[in-house]
């Protein structure tokens, strides 16, 4: 009985240690990131069918910019979503790669082109809630 009591714990601390994030959450970090906005400013509209559907009103006009994701692995595969709009998924093999780590207490966002190049932004978990 004693070996029992002292796995439960350990259940349930394991996703809090794993620092698991959303779909939500790293489509909110990737639209930062990508668009070069601050993360405050993303909004989660909904998550459908492991669709995160993400958007941001730009401050200088005030228009409405959307995004949906979906993650493939450690891949993030990004579409527009605006209502005149909605744009094809970033597939092809010329499209940049986008991938999201999580280190510690924050998630880095890595864009790599075609070109090789690539850029990278890391923003706090605690902010993506």
């Amino acid at each position: 009985m004693k070996k029992l009591l002292l796995l439960v714990p350990l259940v349930f601390a394991a996703p809090v240690l794993a620092s698991e994030v959303t779909v939500g959450q790293v489509c909110k970090a990737v639209s930062a990131a990508m668009f070069g906005r601050d993360l405050k400013i993303m909004r989660l509209d909904k998550v459908e069918s492991g669709i995160a559907y993400v958007h941001y009103i730009r401050q200088n006009d005030g228009t409405r910019w959307a995004i949906k994701c979906k993650l493939i692995g450690n891949q993030v595969m990004w579409a527009s979503d605006n209502p005149d709009s909605t744009g094809r998924w970033r597939d092809d093999p010329a499209d940049s790669t986008v991938r999201y780590a999580v280190e510690g207490k924050k998630i880095i966002i890595t864009e790599a082109y075609s070109d090789g190049s690539s850029s990278s932004n890391s923003y706090p978990l605690k902010q993506l809630q």
